[in-house]
Protein backbone atom coordinates (compact mmCIF):
# COMPACT_ATOMS: atom_id res chain seq x y z
CA UNK A 1 0.00 0.00 0.00
CA UNK A 2 1.13 3.38 -1.12
CA UNK A 3 2.62 5.74 1.68
CA UNK A 4 -0.15 8.47 2.38
CA UNK A 5 0.49 12.05 1.10
CA UNK A 6 0.19 15.21 3.58
CA UNK A 7 -0.48 18.80 2.35
CA UNK A 8 1.50 21.39 4.03
CA UNK A 9 2.13 25.23 3.50
CA UNK A 10 4.66 27.09 5.20
CA UNK A 11 7.91 28.73 5.01
CA UNK A 12 11.76 27.55 5.14
CA UNK A 13 13.12 28.77 8.45
CA UNK A 14 16.10 26.94 8.53
CA UNK A 15 18.25 24.42 6.37
CA UNK A 16 20.87 22.58 7.51
CA UNK A 17 23.09 20.68 4.21
CA UNK A 18 24.03 16.83 5.13
CA UNK A 19 25.61 15.24 2.30
CA UNK A 20 26.78 16.62 -1.10
CA UNK A 21 23.82 17.84 -2.38
CA UNK A 22 21.17 16.90 -0.18
CA UNK A 23 19.56 18.86 2.73
CA UNK A 24 16.96 19.09 6.12
CA UNK A 25 14.45 22.20 6.13
CA UNK A 26 12.44 23.17 9.13
CA UNK A 27 9.52 24.78 7.75
CA UNK A 28 6.76 26.95 9.86
CA UNK A 29 3.86 25.19 8.52
CA UNK A 30 -0.13 26.17 8.69
CA UNK A 31 -0.94 22.57 9.12
CA UNK A 32 1.44 20.88 11.36
CA UNK A 33 3.63 23.40 13.04
CA UNK A 34 7.70 23.00 12.86
CA UNK A 35 9.02 20.25 10.69
CA UNK A 36 11.81 18.97 9.43
CA UNK A 37 11.59 17.82 5.83
CA UNK A 38 14.35 16.23 3.87
CA UNK A 39 15.16 16.57 0.32
CA UNK A 40 17.00 14.60 -1.92
CA UNK A 41 19.63 16.77 -4.44
CA UNK A 42 17.58 20.16 -3.48
CA UNK A 43 21.51 21.70 -3.14
CA UNK A 44 21.72 20.88 -7.46
CA UNK A 45 20.23 24.29 -8.92
CA UNK A 46 18.48 22.17 -11.71
CA UNK A 47 17.13 19.91 -8.71
CA UNK A 48 13.28 20.61 -9.43
CA UNK A 49 12.84 21.22 -5.63
CA UNK A 50 15.86 23.59 -4.96
CA UNK A 51 13.75 27.30 -5.73
CA UNK A 52 10.47 25.88 -3.27
CA UNK A 53 12.55 24.48 -0.49
CA UNK A 54 15.18 27.68 -0.42
CA UNK A 55 15.47 29.39 2.82
CA UNK A 56 12.73 31.91 3.74
CA UNK A 57 10.73 31.44 0.84
CA UNK A 58 7.50 30.17 1.59
CA UNK A 59 5.91 27.04 -0.41
CA UNK A 60 3.47 24.28 -1.12
CA UNK A 61 4.38 20.80 0.38
CA UNK A 62 3.27 17.85 -0.68
CA UNK A 63 4.69 15.00 1.73
CA UNK A 64 5.38 11.35 3.22
CA UNK A 65 5.68 10.97 6.99
CA UNK A 66 8.72 8.44 7.38
CA UNK A 67 8.12 5.34 9.64
CA UNK A 68 11.65 5.03 10.30
CA UNK A 69 11.89 8.98 11.70
CA UNK A 70 10.44 12.16 12.76
CA UNK A 71 11.45 13.41 9.52
CA UNK A 72 9.35 13.87 6.27
CA UNK A 73 10.40 13.07 2.58
CA UNK A 74 9.28 15.59 0.07
CA UNK A 75 6.81 14.25 -2.98
CA UNK A 76 6.21 17.85 -4.39
CA UNK A 77 6.81 21.38 -4.05
CA UNK A 78 5.38 24.79 -5.65
CA UNK A 79 6.77 28.04 -4.56
CA UNK A 80 4.14 30.58 -3.73
CA UNK A 81 6.67 33.60 -2.44
CA UNK A 82 10.34 34.04 -1.70
CA UNK A 83 11.52 37.13 -0.01
CA UNK A 84 14.39 37.59 -2.00
CA UNK A 85 15.27 41.01 -0.31
CA UNK A 86 16.59 39.85 2.49
CA UNK A 87 19.32 38.26 0.54
CA UNK A 88 20.38 42.13 0.15
CA UNK A 89 20.34 43.45 3.51
CA UNK A 90 22.75 41.91 5.93
CA UNK A 91 20.90 43.19 9.02
CA UNK A 92 17.12 42.32 7.92
CA UNK A 93 18.64 38.77 7.37
CA UNK A 94 20.26 38.79 10.84
CA UNK A 95 16.62 39.50 11.91
CA UNK A 96 15.03 36.89 10.18
CA UNK A 97 17.23 34.05 11.50
CA UNK A 98 16.91 35.52 14.89
CA UNK A 99 12.81 35.32 14.56
CA UNK A 100 13.43 32.00 12.73
CA UNK A 101 15.40 30.33 16.26
CA UNK A 102 12.79 31.87 17.95
CA UNK A 103 9.96 29.85 16.77
CA UNK A 104 11.81 26.83 16.73
CA UNK A 105 12.78 27.03 20.52
CA UNK A 106 9.10 27.96 21.94
CA UNK A 107 6.64 25.40 22.08
CA UNK A 108 3.50 26.32 19.54
CA UNK A 109 0.36 24.77 20.34
CA UNK A 110 -1.29 23.22 17.57
CA UNK A 111 -3.95 25.17 17.66
CA UNK A 112 -1.86 28.34 16.85
CA UNK A 113 0.16 26.96 13.92
CA UNK A 114 -1.52 29.22 11.49
CA UNK A 115 -1.62 32.32 13.69
CA UNK A 116 2.13 32.09 13.93
CA UNK A 117 2.86 31.11 10.19
CA UNK A 118 1.19 34.68 9.77
CA UNK A 119 2.88 36.68 12.12
CA UNK A 120 5.83 35.93 10.73
CA UNK A 121 4.92 36.18 7.32
CA UNK A 122 3.49 40.02 8.14
CA UNK A 123 6.45 40.56 10.05
CA UNK A 124 8.56 39.59 7.12
CA UNK A 125 6.45 42.03 4.77
CA UNK A 126 6.71 44.72 7.59
CA UNK A 127 10.50 44.46 7.68
CA UNK A 128 11.54 44.23 3.76
CA UNK A 129 8.95 46.67 2.55
CA UNK A 130 10.17 49.60 5.31
CA UNK A 131 6.58 49.78 6.76
CA UNK A 132 8.43 49.25 10.26
CA UNK A 133 11.38 49.67 11.42
CA UNK A 134 13.92 46.93 12.32
CA UNK A 135 13.94 47.87 15.86
CA UNK A 136 10.00 47.48 15.18
CA UNK A 137 9.41 44.44 13.70
CA UNK A 138 11.97 42.66 16.31
CA UNK A 139 10.47 43.87 19.49
CA UNK A 140 6.79 43.19 18.19
CA UNK A 141 7.61 39.90 16.69
CA UNK A 142 9.30 38.84 20.16
CA UNK A 143 6.41 40.17 22.51
CA UNK A 144 3.65 38.72 19.92
CA UNK A 145 5.18 35.40 19.45
CA UNK A 146 5.29 34.93 23.65
CA UNK A 147 1.35 35.83 23.63
CA UNK A 148 0.61 33.38 21.61
CA UNK A 149 2.38 30.50 23.04
CA UNK A 150 0.94 31.17 26.38
CA UNK A 151 2.83 33.92 27.92
CA UNK A 152 0.69 37.09 27.34
CA UNK A 153 1.48 39.40 30.31
CA UNK A 154 -0.99 41.01 31.99
CA UNK A 155 -0.72 44.99 30.82
CA UNK A 156 -4.76 46.01 31.85
CA UNK A 157 -3.43 48.13 34.75
CA UNK A 158 -1.00 48.45 37.64
CA UNK A 159 -0.82 44.92 39.56
CA UNK A 160 -0.75 46.73 43.02
CA UNK A 161 -3.76 49.48 41.80
CA UNK A 162 -5.34 48.47 38.74
CA UNK A 163 -4.51 52.04 37.73
CA UNK A 164 -5.11 51.43 33.86
CA UNK A 165 -3.32 55.13 32.55
CA UNK A 166 -0.19 57.21 33.98
CA UNK A 167 2.76 58.86 32.69
CA UNK A 168 5.23 55.97 33.96
CA UNK A 169 4.60 52.50 34.43
CA UNK A 170 7.39 49.66 35.22
CA UNK A 171 6.96 46.52 33.47
CA UNK A 172 8.01 43.23 35.43
CA UNK A 173 9.89 40.78 32.74
CA UNK A 174 9.42 38.00 35.53
CA UNK A 175 5.73 38.15 35.79
CA UNK A 176 4.60 39.54 32.81
CA UNK A 177 3.08 42.39 35.17
CA UNK A 178 3.23 46.15 35.04
CA UNK A 179 3.22 48.44 38.12
CA UNK A 180 2.74 51.84 38.81
CA UNK A 181 5.41 54.62 40.30
CA UNK A 182 3.20 54.87 42.93
CA UNK A 183 3.50 51.13 43.71
CA UNK A 184 6.47 50.61 42.49
CA UNK A 185 9.79 50.34 45.21
CA UNK A 186 13.33 51.06 44.14
CA UNK A 187 14.10 47.66 45.66
CA UNK A 188 12.36 45.63 42.76
CA UNK A 189 14.56 44.23 40.49
CA UNK A 190 13.66 42.83 36.85
CA UNK A 191 11.65 45.94 36.43
CA UNK A 192 11.78 47.97 33.26
CA UNK A 193 10.43 51.62 32.62
CA UNK A 194 7.99 52.22 30.67
CA UNK A 195 6.23 55.91 28.79
CA UNK A 196 2.40 56.06 28.41
CA UNK A 197 3.59 55.50 24.65
CA UNK A 198 5.32 52.25 25.28
CA UNK A 199 2.59 50.65 27.50
CA UNK A 200 0.05 51.30 24.54
CA UNK A 201 2.41 49.67 21.79
CA UNK A 202 2.70 46.54 24.31
CA UNK A 203 -0.86 46.46 24.68
CA UNK A 204 -1.52 46.35 21.18
CA UNK A 205 1.01 43.75 20.28
CA UNK A 206 -0.45 41.60 23.45
CA UNK A 207 -4.33 42.59 22.87
CA UNK A 208 -4.92 43.19 19.05
CA UNK A 209 -6.39 40.85 16.32
CA UNK A 210 -3.42 40.35 13.97
CA UNK A 211 -4.79 42.19 11.14
CA UNK A 212 -4.97 45.46 13.56
CA UNK A 213 -1.96 45.06 15.11
CA UNK A 214 0.27 46.61 12.15
CA UNK A 215 -1.74 49.78 12.05
CA UNK A 216 0.52 51.92 15.19
CA UNK A 217 4.04 52.83 14.94
CA UNK A 218 6.54 53.83 17.47
CA UNK A 219 9.80 56.20 17.29
CA UNK A 220 11.92 57.56 19.92
CA UNK A 221 12.48 56.92 23.45
CA UNK A 222 9.32 54.75 23.53
CA UNK A 223 10.65 52.42 21.06
CA UNK A 224 13.89 51.59 22.90
CA UNK A 225 11.97 50.75 26.00
CA UNK A 226 9.80 48.92 23.46
CA UNK A 227 12.64 46.63 22.24
CA UNK A 228 14.29 46.60 25.87
CA UNK A 229 11.32 45.28 27.38
CA UNK A 230 9.87 42.82 24.72
CA UNK A 231 13.81 41.11 24.38
CA UNK A 232 14.47 41.17 28.19
CA UNK A 233 10.52 39.23 28.19
CA UNK A 234 11.87 36.51 25.82
CA UNK A 235 15.32 35.82 27.46
CA UNK A 236 13.37 35.34 31.07
CA UNK A 237 11.10 33.01 29.65
CA UNK A 238 12.48 30.74 27.07
CA UNK A 239 16.06 30.69 29.24
CA UNK A 240 17.64 30.28 25.69
CA UNK A 241 21.20 31.60 24.47
CA UNK A 242 20.38 32.75 20.82
CA UNK A 243 23.50 32.57 18.74
CA UNK A 244 21.48 34.44 16.33
CA UNK A 245 20.71 37.33 18.69
CA UNK A 246 24.43 37.89 19.05
CA UNK A 247 24.61 38.11 14.96
CA UNK A 248 21.93 39.98 15.04
CA UNK A 249 23.36 42.72 17.39
CA UNK A 250 26.66 43.24 16.07
CA UNK A 251 24.87 44.41 12.44
CA UNK A 252 22.48 46.29 13.58
CA UNK A 253 22.29 49.97 13.64
CA UNK A 254 19.56 51.66 16.39
CA UNK A 255 16.90 53.70 14.90
CA UNK A 256 17.21 57.50 16.67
Amino acid sequence: MANQTIKATGIVIKEIKTKENDKIITVLSKELGVISIYVKGAMRLKNKFHSATGLFTYSEFILFESRSSDLYQINEASVKHIFHQLSTNVEHLALAMYMSELVCEVNVPDDMNNEILRLFLNMLHMLTTGKWSVSLCKAAFEMRLLCDTGFRPNLLGCKKCAKFETEIFYFDTENGEIVCTNCWKPYDVGYYIAEMPTIMALRYLAYADLEKMFTFNLTGIPLYQLGQICEKYVLEHTKYDYKTLDFFKSVHIEEK
